[in-house]
């Protein structure tokens, strides 16, 4: 968990300054000791020292001066610090000395080297361009103070060599901070010219054009004004070799204007949009791969830098910049300094402090200074909260303690892992214990097998299954250590037993691995009955493990049907008249029995956002958009198995679809709750599982689009060709045709939000190109498509919370489906029957097709009564069963439920007896034909599903 790093500090001194009520009470001194206690003894609680500094400046100046000091010196030595608070550090020394020039004894060289000593910390926390400036506009009023009082040279603290160090110093940290570079280098620039203009020598001449060309070797974004500098330079100071100079410059400076041509991308974004950590991530993977001739390390660093002020928490940023260090091949001197700050910034990160205590070793530092970062790490319980963070730096411990001991006299490292696996155990039970790699209990286990304590050994590995068990990954780590310990005697049992213990795990997540490995290895050793009983055990188990992901298989098909069923509405709810015109037209050709809502039964209110039903309120369906989120970074042979890993702890995954990008994967998981969500968003800039790369995490929002009205025959192609140009294409999802056979729309998600707006911008509303075919000579020859209406494309950013759930009286379940009406039965004579339990909105009696009943009005035998309200019509459905003349009525609630024309046709073929028990006559044939054509409408119509099928539906509703 990092620690909140913002600067609070100097916001509550402001407040606190402009309050002329604010008072330091008894009350504020009682407070204040107790928040003094708390820093003691639990000294990395932030708020408590952010209290304690409010309090302290509440006191007035100079009242509390001292114990502010203190207090600020405490704090900045446990946690990173940003620029806000070291200048309202600076400001308070600067008004503190000022104050104390009139007192009795004041030493003016005394103060002054203090604040000296505090602007060179403000500009080491977090490296800042404002920073250094400040540091610098310091040093060279002092300098001025000094050469007004006329101090002897070697008497003087600010001199020239001083600001020049500072300078260059200066120059250095922030050369590459591409923006604003040139703030601190026209400063240098002018103080050696000014150097120049009053003596100059060739040596002095040839010092500041050395600097010049270093400078244009540097992307800044005014490398042009500084070639024209030089330009200038040149002709005052070598114009007889003007010519080769320039061109010589300008070789230097074409290439440094194609390496800010290549980053030029990553900086207008952060300029335009503010700093985003998955931009800055992106643009460090941009300089470190650049081609080997033109990969400039310095450049990398600086973007690191410049991160690191944009998420100063951000653990993964601070060990990949350690990485990256180290893989230079960096002075121990710079990767020290970015550990000190790095544990710092996040002192609750193990990754950072197993790389502290790693590198000190590295560089043969002194046995006290790595067990002083051992102790830092432990110390106050900063661990404790994190299993794996803790089992991290003692594994890195442990690993040095062994280092410094010989095979024949570890006594010394097996106590120390004796005792680091006794307080975690206490620390983490198992039960509770989040550690998927188990670092430390593994590193146990070697180290009790290395003492001949197999027993002991064999404990923690049941230990560690109660945890464990479902992973398959742990039963090969256990079957590996019993090979490596049994097979040198010849025992190949034991370890055959590890692997059928693991295949009778039922939910185990990778059985075919652990099956594979079993196979195996007891086809190499077992007996022939041993072979024989292993497979047996392992068909057993691939049967349970497929009929479960048949299970889910169809649980996930039936959860996207009613997904589907719902994106209905969200065409309907599209308004441009080329979409309208176009589904009534197709609408109008699909019309043989089946149900077609009423005008009635659609709201009219565009605005509304939920359907009542009885005082019940719809929920909006599946929301893919904001319940996904999108991870770029893995490498290019990541699996679906690798993304899960990663946010393994996160939340069920509720669909996964991963991408190629060139030289990374990128991953879309969409989860079923917000909660999850927010979960998975915590992985951001975290390590993959195989320590290769950064992981991006953000939310999907704003990344899919739909778009509708386009070519009847559009298919996958047609969309990806239209709407590639504009970004990388992660999906296209076409709705099923089992719910509408004539929908067409889609969604298309896009990898960044801003290819999404770039192409609804673009596309929405535009010509939707005609389809095309290609033939022999490899042309395009358009088809008929363009003799019809032209569609106008509807492109939109898809936003399930705005959709419109279904409403009218169907989804209202105030429309009742009525069957078996005897053909003599009037409209009046239904309404008179009904009306009892009600206030009737309408009756639809579907007049049949007969040229006899066109023309008399005859109805086929069964109709739709719509009631005013949901509880009418439940009452009314007391009718069901009830005679009527020759018939029984048969009344259930209607479904907008689409035909299926060949179940239909196989369920009715050669019968002329009604299902439903009636007589076996023409006019009861007719309307059983009837009923069954308008399948789509009806509650219990039945189709052929295959009774195993049947029975895996049943067993999944169950």
């Amino acid at each position: 968990m990092a620690v909140d790093e913002t600067a609070i500090e100097p916001r509550v001194a402001t407040e606190i300054e402009n309050d002329e009520e604010a008072q330091f009470t008894d009350k504020d001194a009682e407070k204040l000791g107790e928040l003094l206690e708390t820093v003691l003894t639990n000294k990395y609680k932030y708020g408590a020292h952010i209290e304690l500094l409010k309090l302290l400046k509440k006191a007035g100046p100079g009242a509390l001066e001292d114990e502010l000091r203190e207090a600020r010196q405490r704090m900045s030595g446990l946690f990173l610090m940003d620029s806000e608070f070291w200048n309202a550090w600076l400001d308070d020394e600067e008004a503190s000395r000022e104050a104390k020039r009139s007192e009795e004894g004041f030493d003016e060289d005394d103060e002054a080297i203090k604040l000296l000593e505090l602007y060179a910390k403000s500009v080491g926390d977090l490296t800042s361009v404002a920073q250094w400036k400040r540091y610098i506009n310091f040093l060279m009023n002092e300098h001025e103070r000094e050469s007004q009082e006329d101090k002897e040279d070697d008497l003087r603290i600010f001199d020239k060599a001083t600001i020049e160090a500072v300078l260059i110093e200066a120059v250095n940290a922030t050369g590459y901070f591409i923006p604003v570079s040139h703030n601190i280098w026209n400063i240098y620039r002018d103080t050696k010219l000014r150097e120049l203009s009053s003596t100059s020598s060739p040596e002095s001449i040839a010092l500041v054009k050395r600097y010049y060309l270093a400078r244009l070797k540097v992307p800044h974004a005014t490398i042009s004004d500084t070639f024209s500098d030089f330009s200038t330079f040149i002709t005052t100071y070598a114009n007889d070799n003007y010519e080769k100079e320039l061109v010589s410059a300008n070789k230097i400076v074409a290439e440094t204007k194609r390496t800010l041509s290549d980053i030029q991308m990553f900086e207008d974004h952060l300029a335009q949009h503010g700093d985003d950590l998955g931009v800055w991530s992106q643009y460090i993977d941009a300089t470190i791969s650049r081609p080997r001739k033109s990969f400039d390390p310095e450049l990398t660093r600086s973007v690191y830098e410049r991160a690191i002020i944009s998420s100063p928490t951000s653990a993964p940023i601070w060990d990949s910049y350690i990485l990256f260090l180290l893989d230079q091949n960096m002075p121990y001197s710079i990767i020290d300094s970015v550990l000190s700050r790095a544990v710092r910034a996040c002192p609750k990160s193990g990754v950072l402090w197993a790389h502290f205590i790693r590198t000190r070793e590295r560089f043969n530092m002194a046995a006290d200074l790595v067990t002083e970062v051992k102790d830092r790490a432990f110390d106050a319980g900063l661990l404790d909260g994190n299993a794996e963070e803790y089992s991290l730096v003692a594994a890195a411990w442990l690993a040095y303690v062994r280092h410094q001991t010989t095979p024949d006299d570890d006594v010394a490292y097996h106590e120390q892992i004796d005792s680091f696996v006794v307080s975690f155990n206490e620390k983490f039970p198992i039960s509770n214990r989040k550690d998927s790699k188990y670092v430390l209990s593994q590193l146990y286990i070697d180290s009790l097998t290395s003492r001949g304590e197999l027993t002991q050994a064999r404990q923690e590995w049941e230990y560690l299954a109660k945890k464990h068990a479902r992973e398959g990954d742990f039963w090969l780590k256990r079957f590996a250590w019993e090979r490596l310990v049994c097979e040198p005697q010849g025992d190949h049992l034991t370890a055959a037993g590890v692997l059928s213990a693991a295949i009778g795990v039922k939910s185990l997540d990778l059985p075919e691995r652990v099956i594979d490995e079993f196979l195996v290895y007891e086809r190499a050793h077992g007996t022939a009955f041993a072979i024989e009983k292993a497979e047996i055990k392992c068909k057993k188990l691939m049967r349970v493990v497929l009929k479960r992901r048949a299970t889910e298989a169809i649980k996930k098909e039936a959860r996207e049907q009613a997904d589907n069923g719902r994106e209905i509405q969200q065409v309907k709810s599209q308004k441009g008249e080329d979409l309208e015109d176009n589904q009534k037209k197709e609408e109008g050709s699909s019309t043989n029995g089946k149900r077609k809502q009423a005008p009635d039964d659609v709201s009219t209110n565009a605005g509304s956002k939920k359907a009542k039903t009885s005082g019940k309120t719809i929920e909006h369906g599946r929301d893919r958009e904001h319940l996904s989120v999108i991870a770029e970074g893995f490498a290019t042979d990541a699996t679906e198995k690798d993304v899960r890993d990663f946010f393994k702890d996160c939340g069920e995954i509720k669909s996964l679809k991963l991408v190629s990008t060139g030289n990374s994967v990128t991953a879309t998981v969409e989860y079923d709750t917000e909660e999850d969500v927010l979960s998975a968003l915590t992985r951001d800039q975290k390590l993959s599982g195989d320590q290769s790369s950064i992981i991006a995490v953000r939310r999907a929002v704003n990344t899919t689009l739909w778009i509708t009205n386009f070519p009847s025959e559009a298919d996958e192609s047609y969309i990806r060709a239209l709407f590639d140009k504009f970004g990388e294409v992660v999906d296209v999802r076409f709705p099923s045709l089992s719910v509408n056979t004539k929908r067409r729309f889609c969604y298309l998600q896009y990898s960044t939000a801003a290819a999404a707006i770039a192409a609804q911008r673009e596309l929405n509303d535009s010509e939707a190109p005609p389809m095309s075919k290609g033939n022999d000579d490899n042309t395009t020859e358009q088809t008929d498509e363009p003799k019809k209406k032209q569609h106008r494309l509807v492109v939109k950013i898809s936003d399930p919370s705005q959709r419109q759930n279904r409403q009218g009286a169907v989804y209202e379940r105030r429309e009742l489906f009525v069957r078996s009406i005897p053909i003599t039965m009037k409209e009046s004579q239904i309404r008179e029957l009904f009306s009892k339990y009600g206030a009737i909105e309408r009756i639809h009696l579907p007049v049949g097709k007969s040229s006899s009943d066109q023309a008399f009005g005859n109805h086929q035998g069964f109709g739709f009564v719509t009631f005013k309200n949901t509880e009418d019509a439940q009452r009314a459905l007391e009718l069901n069963l009830t005679k009527v003349g020759d018939r029984v009525l048969s009344v259930v609630l209607a479904e907008d439920k689409p035909k299926n024309t060949t179940a239909s046709a196989s369920t009715t073929k050669g019968k002329g007896r009604s299902r439903r028990g009636g007589k076996d006559n023409q006019s009861e044939a007719a309307s059983t034909r009837s009923e069954d054509s308008a399948s789509s409408a009806m509650k219990n119509s039945r189709l052929f599903i295959p009774r195993a099928v049947a029975k895996q539906r049943e067993s999944a509703a169950k």
